[in-house]
């Protein structure tokens, strides 16, 4: 079967191939086995073919940090699942047709686009657990983010809607602007030095109580100065490799708190029975279209490389998905 293998970290990616793998074992007591229909290139992942992502995995080793699949084996001893069903795997080395897998490691999911499944471990969760678990906030609330045309972006935008919350959505390119306006989102701002100052003028009586930050450097440093007083901001992106900047005087005087968020950490951490809840509420969302992200290309793994130098692109205006021997996309 084909599967993805990184063998050097390297920005240029030459590491990476399709290769041809042995059938994943037959499942064990406790195990599945899984074929995915489709896994997306997130920034994560192009960070982690470089080797600045996280811990770096001993090379070499098979990418892809979530995907859609289907159960095709149940081993001895398994409850709950069986052959046919949609799962998402919560592990990485996603960007396989088949792996074996402990059967704790998926989560069923109804049936639906397997394009859009395949970003729900990450994408909507991501945005969600930051919009409930940073800071406590009330409708009417403020909360301003960059980089709103991301997937992540567009979730927590659609989010935040449904939780009565005023979100503030910035952008780095001008033409984003109407994307983001045709996306039902409101409130659309180009970033620049005097972000601060536009924000205070069209929303000072809105209490900016959250910034969701997914570039850092000087782009967290202007949304910190959106913030009201004892207001948090949370990085959980690193797009554009700087540090996070936030003026002394604004965490010493006003109470301005940086906190970070792992998608990753959270599933790691929380109980089983809250990530089932937590995918069947998301997964209800995505199927019935109120989170959906724009999706430029798909590709098959043998185009793995021409995949990854579509996602690596600045103008991209949607995910670049890879699709395996399941998909009908």
């Amino acid at each position: 079967m084909k599967a993805v293998r990184l063998s050097t970290y390297s920005a240029s990616h030459e590491g990476l191939e399709c290769v041809e793998i042995d059938e994943p074992p037959a499942p064990e007591a406790g195990e599945v086995t899984i074929e995915i229909d489709a896994s997306p290139i997130h920034p994560a992942d192009l960070l982690s073919l470089s080797g600045r992502y996280a811990a770096p995995p001993p090379l070499p080793f098979i990418p892809g940090g979530e995907a859609s699949a289907r159960i095709v084996a149940v081993g001895p001893g398994v409850t709950g699942l069986a052959a046919g069903q949609r799962v998402i795997p919560l592990s990485r080395g996603n960007w396989t047709e088949r792996r074996t897998v402990a059967a704790g490691d998926v989560i069923a999911v109804p049936d639906g686009d397997p394009l859009q499944l395949a970003m729900l471990k990450v994408v909507p969760a991501t945005a969600h657990l930051m919009l409930t678990r940073i800071v406590p906030l009330a409708r009417g609330d403020g909360v301003i983010q960059n980089a709103a045309n991301s997937s992540v972006g567009l979730a927590a935008g659609r989010l935040a809607a449904r939780m009565g919350l005023t979100m503030i959505n910035v952008v780095r390119r001008e033409e984003l602007i109407d994307e983001l306006i045709g996306y039902g989102a409101a409130n659309a701002f180009l970033d620049g030095p005097d972000l601060p100052d536009r924000i205070a003028s069209a929303f000072g009586e809105v209490p900016v109580r959250l910034a969701i930050d997914a570039v850092a450097g000087e782009a967290s440093l202007r949304l910190s100065e959106c913030l009201a007083r004892d207001g948090t901001m949370v990085s959980y992106g690193l797009l554009s490799g700087e540090p996070c900047m936030v003026r002394p005087s604004r965490t010493i005087f006003d109470g301005i708190r940086l906190t970070g968020f792992w998608v990753s950490r959270h599933i790691a951490n929380a109980p089983r029975a809250e990530l089932e809840a937590l995918y069947g509420e998301l997964a209800a969302l995505v199927l019935d279209g109120t989170i959906a992200a724009p999706i430029e290309a798909a590709y098959p793994l043998e185009d793995v490389r021409e995949a990854v130098r579509h996602a690596a692109g600045f103008r991209r205006r949607g995910k670049i998905m890879l699709i395996g021997r399941g998909s009908s996309a």
